[in-house]
């Protein structure tokens, strides 16, 4: 008889009803917590939501809270979920009464914080992509692509890979500076803002726009350096640290 792994689940339908049940799944190889997920809603139950895409960590749309810390469901192995370093000082996240959680037994699953949920695991977030929208974070250029808007160096591509990276999981969100202020743009929407602010193919009219919504009051300053999104990111893009280099490079400019 294969060994089973015991999961307490969130699952609400968006009405405000919160319940968490929990649910038996046999382990195998290589088993992530997608598909663990996977199995609940095949052989318990098949209205149980959540979201997925590429499998491969790089859509970013499976992004959920895994024992309290926000993670990529497909890249996160059960085996190790009990054993990993987690990051220190995360903000405590509360979706509901839990007490009785099994802390060394029952992997606890629950939806990003900060976002308000749909159904189960499934997160409105169109709040996100609004603010995503606001920075601007694409070039505009004519169609005869006249530089600067054109080539770029492999020592200009450098400055700004790091911030390439960012996959829009959303993960970040776990920042306290978006749990007490909805008209906070976000960590992911100020490190794209900072991507295309040092690119050297953007203009200096492009530039301007952009910095004219990020140094806003609800932007860059109210950041609280609290770094938790660096702490969190699964991709290593540190949107702290980009925001960090808007204040340091570009307040003067307010």
């Amino acid at each position: 008889m294969s060994e089973k792994q015991k999961f307490l689940v969130y699952r609400s339908l968006g009405n405000g009803s919160v319940r968490y049940e929990r649910y038996e799944v046999p382990l195998s190889k290589g088993m992530s917590i997608l598909d663990a997920l996977f199995y609940i809603q095949d052989y318990h139950d098949s209205t149980f939501a959540f979201r997925y895409a590429c499998r491969g960590a790089i859509c970013g749309s499976c992004g959920i809270m895994i024992d309290k810390v926000p993670m990529l469901a497909c890249r996160t192995q059960v085996s190790t979920i009990k054993t990993a370093k987690k990051p220190l000082n995360l903000p405590e996240v509360v979706f509901g009464d839990i007490t009785d959680w099994d802390h060394e037994n029952e992997i606890l699953i629950e939806p990003l914080p900060n976002m308000n949920s749909i159904k189960d695991l499934v997160v409105d977030m169109e709040p996100f992509w609004k603010y995503y929208r606001e920075v601007e974070p694409y070039f505009t250029r004519d169609w005869n692509d006249i530089a600067p808007e054109s080539a770029q160096s492999p020592n200009e591509m450098k400055i700004i890979e790091k911030l390439v990276y960012c996959i829009l999981c959303g993960i970040c969100w776990m920042c306290p500076v978006n749990s007490k202020n909805p008209a906070y743009l976000g960590p992911a929407q100020l490190a794209k803002s900072d991507r295309f602010v040092r690119d050297s193919r953007i203009d200096s009219e492009k530039q301007k726009n952009s910095l004219s919504r990020v140094l806003q009051d609800d932007a860059v300053p109210a950041c609280e350096k609290l770094f938790v999104c660096n702490k969190v990111c699964p991709k290593d893009v540190m949107p702290g640290t980009a925001i960090k280099d808007i204040r340091d490079n570009w307040v003067s400019e307010r």
